[in-house]
C-alpha cells in the first residue's frame, strides 16, 4: 500500500512539474524577445503662468506617478516663456518652471526647443544662458538646434531639436540649420526611431494652418530619410494628423501645455484634433511606438500606435472638434492681432485679446 502511495505521489509531482514547465514555456513564448523600452513626455506652449499651466503640471505629476516605467525625458516644443525674462535670476524661472514642475515628482531632463515667443525681447539668449550656468537644472538647451540620443548608450530614439522660427533667423542661419539637419539625418541610424521636434507645424487644423516653407525645406528631408514623428506646438491645442502623401511621418501637435487655447478651423483631417489642454506620452520599443494624448484629468484623449514599417492604428480616441463657427477672416484677423502684439514690448503677465 505504501509503495502505491509513493508511486501515486511521484506521479502527481511529475505531472505538476510538466505543467509548470509548459506554463513557463508558454509565458516565455508570449514575452517579446526584446524588452527594451523608453518613455518620453512632450508638450509645448506652456509658460504663460495662468491656471491652465498649473492644471497641466498637476496632471503631469499624477500621470507620471501612475506609470510603471520611468520617464526618460520631457520634450518641450517651444513658447517656453510668454512673460519677459530679466535674466537667469528672474523669479519666473522658479515660478513657471523649477517649482511649477515638481523636481521630486518630475525628475527627468526637459529638452527645450525655441518658439516665436522665446524670441520676444531676445529671451532665447537668456534661455540658452540659463542652461549653461545651471547644469544641475532639469532645463536643457545646449544650442538653438541640437541632437540627443535617448538613452545615450544603445539608444532607442534619436531626437533632433530644431528652431522653426524662420523669420527670426538670418538666411545664413536658416541655411546652416537645414544643412545640419540633413547631415544628422544622413548619418547611419543608431536608434530605431527618429523624432524631429520644433515649434511650428508643417500641417495644422488650427489658425496657424499649413506652413509651406517648412514643408519644402524640412518636409522633403523628412520624406527622404523617413523621419517617424514630427513633434511641434504653436497651435494651442492637441492634434494627431496623418497627411496623404506624407505617410513616412506622423504629425504630433502638443501645444496644450497651458497657454490660452486656439480653435480649429478645419475638421476634415485627422484622426484627432481638439482645442484642449494636455500633453503626449511616447512609449517606444524597437518595433512599435504608442502615443497617448493625455488631458488635465490625466486620462487619455487619443491613443495611436505606429509600427516601424509605418502602419498607424488608432487604439482609442475622443471626438475631434468641429471647425469654428466664426468666419475664417474673423478668426485670422484675431490671430494677426496676436502676432502683431508679440512684436511689441510687453509687461508681465503677457496678455492676448480676450475674444481669441
Amino acid at each position: 500500500m505504501l509503495l502505491h502511495k509513493n508511486l501515486f505521489r511521484r506521479g502527481l509531482l511529475g505531472i505538476l512539474a510538466v505543467v509548470i514547465a509548459l506554463g513557463a514555456s508558454a509565458a516565455l513564448a508570449q514575452k517579446p524577445k526584446d524588452q527594451r523600452a523608453i518613455d518620453l513626455l512632450a508638450m509645448g506652449d506652456w509658460g504663460e503662468g495662468k491656471p491652465a499651466q498649473t492644471q497641466v503640471a498637476q496632471a503631469l505629476e499624477k500621470y507620471v506617478a501612475q506609470q510603471q516605467h520611468p520617464i526618460s525625458a520631457m520634450l518641450l516644443a517651444g513658447d517656453n516663456f510668454y512673460v519677459p525674462l530679466s535674466g537667469v535670476n528672474d523669479p519666473a524661472w522658479q515660478t513657471l518652471f523649477e517649482k511649477m514642475y515638481d523636481p521630486q515628482k518630475l525628475n527627468f531632463p526637459f529638452y527645450a526647443a525655441l518658439g516665436n515667443h522665446d524670441y520676444d525681447q531676445n529671451k532665447y539668449r537668456i534661455e540658452l544662458q540659463y542652461a549653461r550656468v545651471h547644469p544641475e537644472s532639469r532645463w536643457k538647451m545646449p544650442a538653438r538646434w541640437y541632437r540627443i540620443e535617448i538613452p545615450q548608450q544603445n539608444p532607442m530614439v534619436t531626437v533632433l531639436m530644431l528652431d522653426s522660427d524662420q523669420p527670426n533667423l538670418t538666411p545664413v542661419e536658416w541655411a546652416l540649420q537645414r544643412k545640419w539637419l540633413e547631415s544628422e539625418l544622413a548619418k547611419p541610424r543608431t536608434a530605431p526611431w527618429i523624432i524631429c521636434c520644433a515649434h511650428h507645424p508643417l500641417f495644422s487644423n488650427g489658425a496657424a494652418a499649413d506652413n509651406g516653407i517648412l514643408q519644402s525645406d524640412w518636409g522633403t528631408l523628412f520624406k527622404k530619410y523617413h523621419v517617424d514623428f514630427y513633434l511641434c506646438g504653436h497651435e494651442h491645442n492637441l492634434q494627431h494628423l496623418e497627411i496623404p502623401g506624407w505617410e513616412t511621418t506622423s504629425f504630433v501637435l502638443v501645444g496644450g501645455g497651458g497657454a490660452h487655447l486656439h480653435p480649429m478651423l478645419r475638421s476634415n483631417r485627422g484622426p484627432f484634433s481638439r482645442s484642449i489642454y494636455g500633453f503626449a506620452h511616447f512609449q517606444l520599443t524597437p518595433n512599435q511606438a504608442t502615443i497617448h494624448y493625455i488631458g488635465t484629468d490625466d486620462k487619455p484623449l487619443h491613443v495611436f500606435q505606429r509600427t516601424k514599417a509605418g502602419a498607424v492604428k488608432v487604439m482609442m480616441t475622443t471626438p475631434s472638434d468641429p471647425a469654428a463657427d466664426k468666419p475664417l477672416e474673423v478668426i485670422m484677423g484675431l490671430y494677426d492681432k496676436i502676432q502683431a502684439a508679440r512684436t511689441q514690448p510687453s509687461t508681465r503677465p503677457a496678455t492676448v485679446p480676450s475674444d481669441y
